[in-house]
């Protein structure tokens, strides 16, 4: 008989690695992450396997396709099934500890680019993003698109919580695209800790830490 364990490691194949990756840089840096926050999670399987390998008590996902969210709720319910009709690992985070799970696990239909009056302020410990922005730079507007995106993810943060976003490198041409700009100018200060690349398209790169002085509408 299945049990989450196994379900999560058959699922998420080339991204666990990023996830322990992600999981043990944090602890390195002493940051603690109790909720996170994950902006384009499509049908919630990333969400879920981040709050699972990050042992969060509560993981929120947010998509702009709301064909992505239904499918997420579609995961979500799949989850509970093999929670309750095959037992709970002994290992597994809070969020899947709880009879309710959908009091710890939310997905909503929003776009990054502006407020998502359902996600509170200064609530998530992390807010993470793959390949969101490089999207939304070359298909949604460009830059100020894509520093619209980091303003929302940087709102929704706590004071000492963490931005992270895993984006290729982009080059327009012989100009390569620098997202960094886009944190900066949030008013995000740099973690400086070196990148890490797993496959294509999975560079996790940019670690920004949100101070008590950055001030978000």
């Amino acid at each position: 008989m299945m049990d989450l364990s196994e379900y999560f490691n058959q699922r998420i194949l080339l991204q666990k690695e990023q996830y322990h990756w992600l999981n043990q840089t944090l602890a390195n840096e002493k940051i603690q992450v109790h909720r996170i926050a994950n902006f384009g999670c499509q049908d919630g399987t990333e969400t879920l396997t981040l709050g699972y390998i990050l042992g969060v008590q509560e993981a929120w996902g947010i998509d702009k396709n709301e064909v992505e969210i239904m499918n997420a709720q579609r995961t979500l319910k799949t989850i509970q099934d093999i929670k309750w009709t095959r037992g709970v690992p002994t290992n597994a985070p809070a969020f899947l500890r709880q009879q309710n799970i959908e009091h710890a696990v939310k997905f909503y239909t929003g776009d990054i680019k502006s407020i998502t009056s359902a996600l509170p302020s200064e609530y998530f410990d992390l807010a993470f993003c793959h390949l969101v922005l490089y999207h939304i730079w070359l298909d949604q507007g460009g830059g100020r698109a894509a520093q619209s995106a980091v303003q929302e993810m940087a709102r929704v943060v706590r004071a000492g919580g963490i931005i992270a976003a895993s984006e290729p490198t982009v080059r327009a041409g012989k100009f390569e695209i620098n997202f960094e700009q886009y944190f900066e100018a949030n008013g995000l200060k740099p973690l400086h800790i070196e990148s890490k690349s797993f496959a294509e398209n999975q560079d996790t790169k940019y670690f920004y830490v949100k101070d008590s002085t950055t001030k978000h509408s």
